[in-house]
């Protein structure tokens, strides 16, 4: 099922496989990634409720083994839609025999979408409806479209960020706690290049900023803002013609981690009967 939004000179359109944002339009500027299979098919996929990768497939969850998929099922899984009034609507998705075989709790999880005037409010919102503590991550994976030269382009932090990123390892899915790449030190604009990426995201577990602005070389830019989440990766396929900006609470496993899901960096543990939401927002900058 597909919905479209519109108010002003905003248009979104979102479908209910993964509750995905599948475009998202200002003054006739279309924000997103096109979803080119070539490079990568997604656009803007909900990670719940793990991130990334666990370390040798699998996770302990209250002393059990288990194995959940990469980023969490919620992307590859229809929600259902709960509100559609012309600006703004809700899906949900909860609990069933798939999930449970990952991920044993009771949980309903909304994702509600926004316009505004420049732009789209995302509010991911989850219950616990168990009764024992759940712990979960959670993240946003919008893909944003990048035209030209990736030199162009430049990423800039609300605040000064000193960063070392923790090498992903390709080969074993984990991030490497001592093996980390400097990129910033006191300084707040990062520089954009198809190379960056080339071993694939660059993750700042603890910036200062909860908000960054992708810029083009003409100054028109796209700021995402992420007050409720704690972390950020940035991402692109190799040479893609696009950046993904991703709010998140967790990450993939690190290499000195547990193995026991309630320890992953970043996570949130949701006491019996409680509900937390996490926002963000998708802005337009300039013309």
């Amino acid at each position: 099922m597909e919905l479209m939004l519109k108010s002003g000179d905003c248009t979104a359109k979102i479908i209910s496989m993964g509750a995905e944002l599948k475009s998202l339009t200002v003054g006739g500027r279309e924000l997103m990634w096109r979803a080119d299979p070539a490079f990568w098919g997604k656009t803007s996929p909900l990670l719940f409720p793990m991130i990334g990768t666990l370390k040798d497939g699998k996770t302990i969850i209250n002393g059990a083994e288990y194995r959940i998929s990469k980023h969490g099922f919620a992307r590859d899984l229809e929600f259902v839609p709960e509100i559609a009034n012309g600006s703004s609507a809700q899906f949900s998705l909860e609990q069933n025999n798939y999930t449970k075989e990952m991920f044993p709790f009771d949980f309903k999880f909304t994702v509600r979408y926004t316009l505004k005037e420049d732009g789209l409010a995302i509010t991911y919102r989850v219950r616990n409806n168990s009764g024992t503590d759940i712990p979960f991550c959670i993240g946003a994976h919008p893909a944003f479209a990048c035209d030209g030269d990736m030199r162009d382009y430049r990423l800039e932090f609300a605040k000064l960020e000193t960063a070392a990123c923790p090498l992903y390892n390709l080969e074993t899915g984990l991030h490497e706690e001592n093996n980390r790449t400097p990129l910033l030190n006191e300084e707040n604009v990062l520089p954009l290049s198809h190379e960056l990426f080339y071993k694939d995201v660059c993750y700042f577990d603890a910036p200062r900023s909860r908000s960054v602005t992708l810029f083009d070389k003409e100054n028109r830019g796209i700021r995402v803002d992420f007050p409720d989440f704690s972390s950020l990766g940035i991402w692109q396929a190799k040479d893609a013609p696009f950046l993904c900006i991703e709010p998140w609470c967790g990450s993939a496993d690190f290499d000195d981690c547990t193995g026991i899901f309630a320890d992953k960096r970043g996570a949130i543990v949701l006491p019996p009967e409680q509900e937390k939401a996490f926002t963000y927002s998708i802005s337009a900058v300039g013309k």
